[in-house]
């Protein structure tokens, strides 16, 4: 077969098939028009999973009658002036190929009226093909009706899912452009039933609130950190929020949707041990950077983006979103207890209307307060900062050789001598828990003697703490939270003086030609992670130093595997010394079913305040469950 050019109707289904896959990626297509169009409200509704009828519309600034047909042609913008704008690009869609590329596999409708216009103008693409243009009367805004998805590429339908699942993909990309424009009020309508929501109110763990409900937008933590020209903001869902897949993980780059491996591996580093292992936790973080630092046009449907200093972005992400977590306490009474404070105050969300040509779909903050009864939805309070973010420094710990390493047998009161508090004579025999309960029942109210305020009501299965606190109960997992509290006393030795030991004997690590180059280029680097280490003639290496491990560790096959991950060694020497601590406080820690005085759970409580820490034992297991006296009377049937 010879060599020919392509007819036009060819060229534009295949340019159609790299930025339209789906009725989901034809939604994010439209709506970031609409986005770039200044608009308030976005309407998106769809019938047969969008494939059949996906209509999208807002309130922006329209499209001048005698620019509508251009809209529709190849390569048409009104967002670049020339390549150099390439490299400063602030709009969310840019290359003029996702309004010519959906019609050039669907019947398309677009009704659009500029701002003070009179009137505005009606046009019909099916199949690439203009078939009429006229003047209409319309809101002001822009509605695109896309119809038959691939009616004209039939091996391109047949790979479509069912409509069903069509429409969580539709779904999935209406929630990700909610969440990273929460000054936008965004409505899904999916067969005529409204899926979604948001307030458009700025809030973003209102925009949480539409997408997850309350329960999940209450228990987000806050994140807004900066580190130089770079600024990472947003919510953060660890322990009870996080999810068996990353799939609840939204990353927004200058306030465009991506899909950003570097931002995931370092939320994944920075809630290590908030969340379950083999857990992931959900997040909605915007990183805010100079534009011509960053690389969006990598990608035809604009998901992935480059950055220049990708290291320098890893390093300062991760320290951001570490700092995001300072300040939490194992045991916060105040943060424990919040989830008894309502989330959202109906009256105050102001709700733009969106009027859809054709049918009514007027909102107002009326209907909101409606919708706000019907799901129980509450007033979040001012505070919904648990963890006091910013400006925290820990205290100093304790120094490696002061740290506790009691045998199991004296569990607490021995570990406790290490902890700066005054821990009473422990009794020599074990008592019951009901003249546990008694005696510490008659402790004083907190307002007599300065401690906290919550109440130790009993032990339940010599296990679990019970709390009574600012009318929630409160339990907790006497393992879980020793476990935690003697870990983070360990903790210094993963980056304090010790974090590097000398051997006694070298030892010689066979090594490649390659991986002595490896360890020469990189001495500076592999001394910064505890190793110390030159060649040993041309087949091997001579360590000398590794970083503080404890127990015995395999030296050849550990220092190997750090210099196969030289791209990551910081982290992975680290991670390396972490799972050593973290089994190292397992061991040491009391275990369920071990009986404990009245003056260890005392001094166990007063740990739990004074230690910063999540509340989370090292292996992301819940430290402690809050049940608020409205659970507890629902649970009893006392309250409807």
């Amino acid at each position: 077969m010879g060599i020919r050019i392509l007819d036009a109707a060819t060229v534009g289904r295949i340019a159609a098939g790299e930025v339209v896959e789906r009725p989901g990626s034809a939604c994010k297509e439209l709506m970031e028009n609409a986005l770039d169009a200044g608009a308030t409200s976005i309407t998106v509704e769809l019938r047969g999973g969008g494939i059949e009828y996906l209509r999208v519309t807002d309130n922006g600034h329209g499209i001048a009658p005698e620019e509508v047909r251009l809209a529709f042609e190849n390569h048409a913008t009104s967002k670049l002036m020339d390549a150099s704008d390439l490299m400063d690009v602030r709009t969310l869609g840019f290359r003029g190929e996702a309004l010519p590329s959906i019609a050039a596999v669907a019947k398309v409708g677009c009704v659009t009226r500029r701002r003070a216009a009179a009137s505005g103008a009606k046009l019909r693409v099916e199949g690439g093909r203009f078939v009429s243009l006229d003047e209409a009367g319309c809101p002001e805004g822009t509605t695109v009706t896309v119809e038959d998805l691939f009616y004209n590429v039939p091996a391109r339908r047949a790979f479509l899912k069912k409509p069903a699942y069509e429409a969580a993909a539709v779904s999935e990309a209406v929630a990700a452009l909610a969440l990273a424009n929460p000054g936008v009020a965004v409505r899904l309508i999916a067969n005529g039933k409204t899926t979604l929501h948001s307030f458009g109110d700025g809030n973003l763990r209102h925009a949480a609130l539409a997408v997850y409900g309350k329960e999940v937008a209450a228990a987000l933590t806050d994140v807004d950190q900066m580190e130089g020209a770079l600024r990472i903001s947003g919510l953060v869902g660890v322990g009870d929020c996080a999810r068996p897949t990353r799939s609840a993980q939204y990353f927004f780059i200058n306030a465009r949707v991506v899909k950003c491996p570097l931002l995931s591996q370092a939320l994944g580093a920075a809630c290590a041990g908030r969340v379950t292992i083999g857990m992931h936790p959900m997040a909605m973080l915007s990183l805010q950077l100079p534009p011509h630092v960053v690389d969006v046009n990598v990608h035809p449907n604009k998901l992935e983006v480059r950055f220049r200093d990708e290291a320098g972005v890893r390093a300062a992400v991760d320290q951001m979103l570490r700092r995001a977590f300072e300040g939490e306490r194992l045991l916060d009474v105040e943060a424990a207890t919040r989830r008894a404070e309502p989330l959202i105050q109906p009256a105050t969300l102001k709700i733009e209307r969106v009027e859809v040509p054709g049918e009514q779909t007027e909102v107002d903050a009326k209907q909101v307060r409606a919708y706000a009864r019907q799901t129980e939805v509450e007033t979040f309070g001012a505070s919904s900062n648990p963890a006091g973010r910013g400006g925290y420094s820990p205290p100093a710990l304790a120094p490696a050789e002061a740290l506790p390493l009691a045998p199991r047998d004296l569990r607490l009161n021995e570990a406790a001598r290490a902890w700066p508090m005054t821990v009473s004579q422990v009794p020599s025999r074990p008592e019951p828990v009901a003249q546990q309960a008694e005696q510490l029942s008659a402790v004083p109210p907190p307002e007599e003697t300065g401690a906290p305020r919550y109440r130790v009501i009993g032990v339940a299965l010599d296990t679990y703490l019970l709390v009574e606190a600012k009318g929630s109960l409160i339990l907790i997992d006497q393992h879980a939270a020793h476990e935690r509290i003697l870990y983070e006393q360990y903790a210094p030795r993963l980056d304090g003086p010790g974090a590097s030991q000398p051997l006694l004997t070298p030892a010689v690590v066979p090594a490649s030609p390659r991986e002595i180059a490896l360890v020469q280029e990189n001495i500076d680097l592999l001394a910064e992670a505890g190793f110390e280490a030159e060649p040993f003639g041309e087949r091997a290496l001579a360590v000398r130093a590794v970083p503080f491990i404890l127990g015995k560790a395999d030296v050849p096959a550990f220092f190997l595997e750090m210099v196969s991950r030289l791209d990551q060694l910081k982290y992975a020497a680290r991670d390396r010394r972490k799972g050593e601590l973290i089994q190292m406080a397992c061991k040491h820690a009391v275990k369920g079913g071990d009986r404990l005085s009245t003056d260890e759970i005392e001094a166990l409580l007063q740990a739990m305040e004074d230690t910063r820490s999540p509340a989370t034992c090292p292996h992301g297991r819940p430290v402690l469950r809050v049940l608020t006296q409205n659970e507890l009377e629902r649970m009893f049937k006392r309250q409807q």
